[in-house]
């Protein structure tokens, strides 16, 4: 028997798109790449992020959701902090872990999907040489020369 979070419960799965729509006004989320950041999230915020979604399911029974969830999230911290995370992971395909460390881009598609590109309307910045790793390939800035 495991402490570890349920990460694979579609139920929650299509909750968190639903969360996903509100908090970043992103009208169709890619469930693949949604559920690789819930279980990514799920794993960082075991408490909070399930409670988040609790939130986002309470909220959307009221006749403003937006508002009904920005209350839950100005009564908790925790929340609060999820739902950013949440935002973050969206727009960036990375964000903080409670330890204060970064949790980076699961793969090069994480990264490639992030929100950012379209806002900016740039494409995802990088062109990785083609030399085996660790010279090339993604990720190959962060070596040293």
């Amino acid at each position: 028997m495991t402490d570890a979070p349920d990460v694979t419960d579609a139920a929650d799965a299509t909750e968190f798109l639903d969360l996903t729509r509100l908090l970043t006004a992103e009208p169709a989320p890619d469930p693949a790449v949604g559920d690789a950041y819930r279980q990514r999230l799920t794993r960082a915020f075991p408490g909070d992020l399930p409670r988040l979604l609790d939130a986002h399911r309470k909220a959307a029974t009221q006749p403003d959701p937006a508002a009904a969830l920005q209350s839950a999230l100005d009564g908790d911290p925790g929340l609060a902090r999820a739902a950013r995370e949440t935002i973050a992971v969206w727009f960036t395909a990375e964000f903080t872990r409670p330890d204060g460390a970064i949790d980076p881009p699961g793969s090069a598609e994480q990264y490639q999907s992030g929100l950012i590109w379209q806002v900016i309307r740039a494409h995802p910045i990088s062109h990785a040489p083609e030399l085996p790793p660790p010279l090339g390939g993604y990720g190959y800035w962060a070596q040293h020369p």
